[in-house]
C-alpha cells in the first residue's frame, strides 16, 4: 500500500484526493503502525511543504506530534491505491458524483478543527481557497512555501465535563511565573498563562482525550534558525571586515612618513582613526569597570550562581541587592552613554542571555573563530589585545549595545563607536537566540492523556530544568603598553639580564612576548631614537674571525660594514640565552655553536664609524637608498616601485629560483630573467631591487615593516618577535677596537650566552 499525508488545505490538497481521505481515527492507526512496527511493501510519504524530515527518519516526538496534528485534522491521511471515502457520509440514492464530496456530506464525527479547516480551505477546480492555483501534482512548488500553524481557540471550552490543574515549578520550589499553557483536546485549543505561582486550572473541557503543552511556542526550528542566523551573520560580518581591512591597510600606505606614528599611536590608544574606538577596545573598556576589584560582572556571577535555580524575579532581586549605583555610573559612562541608559535589570537580563548564548557549543566555537579571525584582520592602528574571556565580553556588550539603542541613542553611540553597527547587528540576534533557547529550556508536554471526570485526578506537575551555569569571568585588563627598559650604562644592562636570567629560573618556563603585536607595530614606526644601546647576536667564531677579536660586527661590503640588530629593550627580559634571543628573532639557533651579543652604545657608533642606524621599513630603506646608493636620488620612481608588498611578493618568486652564477654575474641574471618573460621594465625593476639587497642585506624575506618574524612564524599567519634595526658603519673597527683592546674607548660590550635548562642553572 501505499499513503501520502497532506497538511489540510496545503500542496497537493486537491479534489482529486478527496476521496482517497482516511477517517483521522484510522489514519491515527495507519500512521502508528507504520512508523513503530512497519509494513511490508508498504510506503507513507509526507507532503513537500510538511515540515519534518523523511518519513523514515522522524524521532520519537516528531512522530507524536505527526500522530496529533493527524487526531485532531492539521495533516490528513490518503491511500494511492483505494477510496475510503473516510470523511464522508455515503452518498444518496441518484446523487451526483460531486456532490457525495461537498462540504455538507462531511461526517458528523469529524474533529472541530478538522471540520473548520475543510470548510475554510475546500478545494475546487482552482485548487485551494478562492484564488490558489490547481495542482494535482506531488512535485514540491517552485514557489516559497510557508508553514502557518492552525489559530488557537481562545478561552475556555464550555459546557463540558472535564477539567485539570497545572502546576509548573523551579527547582527551589518556586513558581514559572506567566509562562504559557495549552490544552489540546478533539474539540479545540484553550490558551492560557500561569499565574505568579506558576499554576493554572481548566475546567469545561469537553472531550476526555488531551495534551497540555507549557511554552508551546517553543521552536527547536527557531533555535536552529536563530543560530544558523548568528554564524551566517558572523561570517557576514568577516567578509564586510575583509574588505575594510584592505581599505584601511591602502589608505595608511597613503599616508605620508611623518604621519603614520601618530596615526598609529591616536587610532590605538585614543580612538582617533576612523571616528572612534575599534570593536575590542569597546569590549575591553567594558572589562575595564567590570573586573578591576570584584566589580559588577562578579556581583551578576555571585546573584546567578545564587539563584540559577530559581525565578526570574528572585535572581534580578539578588543581583540588585549586589549592585551599587556608583558602580553602575561608573561602568556605563566608560562606554561613553549616559548611566540612565542602563538599568540593573537591563544588565541583569544581558548576562543571563549571554550565559544562554555561550552555553551552546557550536555559538560558543563559531564566536571563538570569529574573534580570532576578527582580531587577524586589523591594521596594526585597531586595538587588537585579547585575553581572557573576551568571547564573553563580547557578546555582552553585543547586548547592551542593543539595549541602548533601543533607548535612542543610536546617534550618540554611531558618533563614538565605528563598530557600534557590528554590536548592534550581533545584539539583536543573541537577543532572539537567547529568547528561543530558554523558552525551549522551559517546554514540557504531557501527550494524549485521559482525563477522569474527577479534576482533582488531572493534575499536572513539573519541575523545570535549572539555568545554565553562568560564564566565569576572568579579569580582562585594558592593554597599556609596557615601559621600556632604557639603561643608562653597560653595567645596568648587564644588571637587567642577569635579574631576567634569576626570573626565568624562578618561574621555570620561558617569559611571555614582552610587546603585542600591534604594539610592535607602533614601537617600529616610532623609530629607535630614544634607546641608547643596540644588540646583535654574533656566533663567536664571527668575533675570532681573522684571529682573536679581529672580527667585525656584520657583513663586510666596500660601502662599509652591514648589521642587522634589534634594540637592548626588545630582549632584555629573554635574559642571556641565545636559543630564546635566536628565536625572538627568527635566526636559526645551533644547539652546538657559542653565541655572543654585543651591546652597542648608538651614539659612540656615530662618532667612532659614522654609523647610521634605522627602523628597517620600506620608506625608511628608500630613504637610506637615495642618500647613500648611487642613482636613486635623481630616479627615486625606481625605488617607490619595487619597496612595496606587492613586489615583494614577485622577488620572492623571482630570488628562489636564479641560479647560482647569477648572483655575482648581470649577464646571466639578465638571461635568467629574459627566460622568465621578463620585460625590460620588469628586468630593471629587479636589478634595483637586487641592488637593495646587496647594499643592505635587506634579503627576499624582508617585511617591510621594521619586524623581524619569530622561528614559529608562517608565511600565512606571520608572527612578528622583535622590532629589527638596520645600521651601517662607514668606517668599521674590529671587535678589539670597538671593546678598547688596543687602548682606545669601549663602544661595545659583548656578553657570554649560556642556554637555560628551565629550573636547572
Amino acid at each position: 500500500m501505499s499513503y501520502q499525508i497532506y497538511l489540510t488545505g496545503g500542496e497537493g490538497f486537491t479534489e482529486a484526493i478527496l476521496p482517497s481521505l482516511f477517517h483521522p481515527s484510522e489514519a491515527v492507526t495507519i500512521a502508528r503502525n507504520y512508523f513503530q512496527f512497519g509494513y511490508r511493501g508498504a510506503a507513507i510519504e509526507l507532503a513537500p511543504d510538511i515540515p519534518l524530515a523523511s518519513a523514515p527518519d522522524l524521532n520519537t516526538s516528531e512522530l507524536q506530534d505527526l500522530l496529533y496534528q493527524l487526531q485532531v485534522g492539521y495533516m490528513v491521511l490518503g491511500s494511492r491505491e483505494q477510496a475510503p471515502q473516510g470523511l464522508f457520509q455515503a452518498p444518496e440514492i441518484g446523487a451526483l458524483h460531486t456532490s457525495a464530496f461537498s462540504p455538507e456530506r462531511l461526517r458528523p464525527d469529524l474533529p472541530d478543527i478538522l471540520r473548520r479547516k475543510l470548510q475554510n480551505n475546500w478545494p475546487t477546480a482552482r485548487g485551494v481557497g478562492p484564488s490558489a492555483p490547481y495542482s494535482d501534482s506531488l512535485a514540491p512548488s517552485s514557489r516559497e512555501r510557508t508553514y502557518t500553524p492552525e489559530p488557537v481557540v481562545e478561552g475556555a471550552l464550555i459546557s463540558g465535563e472535564y477539567g485539570l490543574s497545572i502546576h509548573y515549578q523551579w527547582p527551589d520550589g518556586t513558581g514559572v511565573a506567566h509562562l504559557p499553557y495549552q490544552v489540546w483536546t478533539d474539540g479545540g485549543i484553550v490558551n492560557g498563562k500561569l499565574d505568579a505561582q506558576g499554576k493554572a486550572s481548566v475546567e469545561g473541557l469537553a472531550h476526555w482525550h488531551a495534551t497540555v503543552w507549557l511554552a508551546p511556542d517553543a521552536d527547536d526550528d527557531a533555535v536552529r534558525r536563530e543560530r544558523k542566523a548568528i554564524q551566517e551573520g558572523l561570517g557576514e560580518l568577516l567578509a564586510r571586515e575583509r574588505k575594510d581591512a584592505e581599505a584601511r591597510a591602502q589608505e595608511y600606505e597613503a599616508l605620508p612618513w611623518y604621519q603614520k606614528p601618530v596615526s598609529s599611536a591616536d587610532a590605538l590608544f585614543q580612538g582617533a582613526y576612523d571616528a572612534g574606538v575599534s570593536l575590542f577596545e569597546f569590549v575591553a573598556g567594558l572589562n575595564e569597570v567590570t573586573h578591576p576589584g570584584k566589580r559588577l560582572l562578579d556581583g551578576l556571577s555571585a546573584a546567578w550562581g545564587t539563584w540559577k535555580d530559581n525565578g526570574d524575579d528572585g535572581w534580578y532581586d539578588t543581583f540588585n541587592q549586589k549592585y551599587e549605583t556608583r558602580r553602575h555610573e561608573r561602568w556605563v559612562e566608560a562606554l561613553g552613554f549616559s548611566p540612565s541608559d542602563f538599568s540593573a535589570e537591563a544588565i541583569a537580563e544581558a548576562y543571563e542571555l549571554a550565559s544562554l548564548v555561550l552555553a551552546d557549543e557550536p555559538l560558543r566555537t563559531a564566536l571563538k573563530a570569529f574573534a580570532a579571525e576578527y582580531a587577524a584582520l586589523q591594521h596594526h592602528t585597531e586595538y587588537t589585545y585579547l585575553a581572557g574571556a573576551v568571547v564573553f565580553e563580547l557578546v555582552l556588550a553585543a547586548l547592551l549595545a542593543t539595549t541602548t539603542l533601543g533607548a535612542g541613542n543610536a546617534a550618540q553611540a554611531g558618533s563614538r563607536l565605528r563598530h557600534v553597527s557590528v554590536l548592534s547587528f550581533l545584539g539583536n540576534k543573541f537577543r532572539a537566540f537567547g529568547a528561543a533557547i530558554k523558552l525551549q529550556g522551559l517546554r514540557k508536554v504531557w501527550r494524549d492523556v485521559r482525563l477522569s471526570k474527577d479534576s482533582s485526578q488531572n493534575h499536572f506537575e513539573a519541575t523545570a530544568r535549572p539555568r545554565p551555569e553562568g560564564v566565569e569571568v576572568e579579569s580582562i585588563q585594558p592593554r597599556v603598553r609596557p615601559a621600556k627598559v632604557l639603561p643608562r650604562t653597560f653595567e645596568e644592562a648587564l644588571a637587567i639580564l642577569a635579574q631576567s636570567r634569576k626570573a626565568i629560573l624562578e618561574s621555570g618556563k620561558a617569559p611571555a612576548p614582552k610587546y603585542t603585536q600591534a604594539e610592535l607595530h607602533q614601537i617600529a614606526q616610532e623609530g629607535l631614537g630614544d634607546e641608547r644601546f643596540i644588540v646583535r647576536l654574533v656566533e663567536e667564531t664571527h668575533v675570532n674571525r681573522n684571529g682573536p677579536h679581529n672580527g667585525t660586527l656584520g657583513r663586510e661590503t666596500p660601502d662599509g660594514v652591514q648589521i642587522w640588530s634589534t634594540s637592548f629593550d626588545q630582549i632584555a627580559h629573554l635574559d642571556t640565552d641565545p636559543r630564546l634571543i635566536a628565536q625572538a628573532l627568527g635566526v636559526n639557533y645551533k644547539p652546538g655553536a657559542t653565541y655572543r651579543l654585543a651591546i652597542v652604545d648608538q651614539a659612540e657608533a656615530v662618532k667612532r664609524v659614522d654609523a647610521k642606524t634605522l627602523v628597517p621599513t620600506y620608506d625608511n630603506l628608500k630613504g637610506f637608498a637615495r642618500e647613500n646608493l648611487e642613482g636613486y636620488e635623481a630616479h627615486p620612481e625606481l625605488l617607490d616601485k619595487v619597496m612595496t608588498p606587492e613586489y615583494s611578493q614577485q622577488y620572492e618568486v623571482l630570488i628562489r629560483d636564479m641560479p647560482g652564477g647569477a648572483w655575482k654575474q648581470r649577464r646571466s641574471r639578465v638571461r635568467y630573467l629574459r627566460g622568465k618573460n621578463l620585460t625590460s621594465q620588469e628586468v630593471q625593476s629587479f636589478e634595483t631591487r637586487f641592488s637593495i639587497q646587496n647594499s643592505t642585506g635587506a634579503n627576499e624575506h624582508f617585511s617591510g615593516n621594521g619586524l623581524t618574524k619569530t622561528a614559529e612564524s608562517s608565511a600565512r599567519q606571520p608572527v612578528y618577535g622583535a622590532v629589527e634595526a638596520f645600521s651601517l658603519h662607514k668606517n668599521p673597527q674590529t671587535f678589539r677596537q670597538m671593546l678598547g683592546m688596543d687602548g682606545g674607548p669601549q663602544w661595545v660590550e659583548l656578553v657570554d650566552l649560556k642556554p637555560i635548562n628551565l629550573g636547572v642553572e
